[in-house]
């Protein structure tokens, strides 16, 4: 192995899914690097999701999404810019996107909690989240918990 990089692999029975860890002494651009291929990666392993924007169909990328919701009896997936339907419904979408990074916050949205730009924790009893594209949106009492445990599991979040 080169003076750049040690590699180490641990197996670990009890471990549900693949777990990767970035250990440096700073942030910099090969740690950003290594983030982005690894994100390439998983993005390729990850199932493309049909949206619908009008008449035309387009495969969308997990990690472009900001967050699913329900407008009425339909799923959209909201993208930094614009918002197309999906045509399955969101317990399908939350299936498709396990472990991808996306939380469900509420009966009727999913975030992706990459794509949030602040977390606001001094709401009584909610937490509110800002979002990438500028949508503001709320955590529901009763999920406060899946919220809370997935940003402990989680990458690093700006708050």
């Amino acid at each position: 192995m080169s003076e750049f990089l040690d590699l180490k692999l641990i197996i670990e029975a009890d471990c549900p899914k693949l777990t990767v860890c970035i250990k440096n002494n700073e942030r910099n651009d090969d740690v950003e690097g290594l983030i982005a291929a690894i994100r390439t990666y998983a993005d390729g392993k990850a199932p493309m999701l049909q949206g619908y924007f009008g008449e035309s169909m387009v495969m969308l990328s997990q990690r472009e999404i900001v967050r699913f919701f329900m407008d009425g009896r339909k799923v959209i997936a909201e993208t930094s810019d614009r918002a197309y339907v999906i045509k399955k419904t969101l317990k399908e979408v939350e299936e498709d996107i396990v472990g991808n990074g996306f939380v469900r916050i509420s009966k009727s949205e999913v975030v992706n909690l990459d794509k949030v730009k602040h977390f606001d924790f001094s709401l009584s009893g909610t937490i509110g989240l800002e979002l990438e594209n500028g949508a503001c949106t709320y955590v529901s009492r009763r999920r406060i918990k899946d919220v809370k445990e997935a940003l402990d599991g989680g990458t690093d979040h700006e708050s």
